[in-house]
């Protein structure tokens, strides 16, 4: 089934569900579009981009290294 057959089954398909399962299906939709990122503060963007700075420029440590160096802890 292609995507525009499945939005039109879909479609049908709210045409049939209750109040409550409308208003989940509502939230669904208004949060999958939302930009989490636009919501974080400027200090956290600040730390996001200096990081992905440093991945850029394979200036960090491994995850497999760390777990390696704390493994006698777990």
């Amino acid at each position: 089934m292609n995507l525009a057959a499945r939005k039109y089954k879909f479609i049908q398909e709210l045409t049939t569900v209750d109040e409550s399962l409308l208003e989940k299906l509502e939230i669904i939709l208004k949060t999958s579009k939302k930009d989490w990122f636009a919501d974080l503060n400027s200090e956290e963007k600040l730390e996001i981009e200096i990081g992905l700075k440093q991945a850029e420029n394979d200036d960090f440590i491994s995850h497999e290294t760390v777990m390696n160096k704390f493994a006698k802890w777990h």
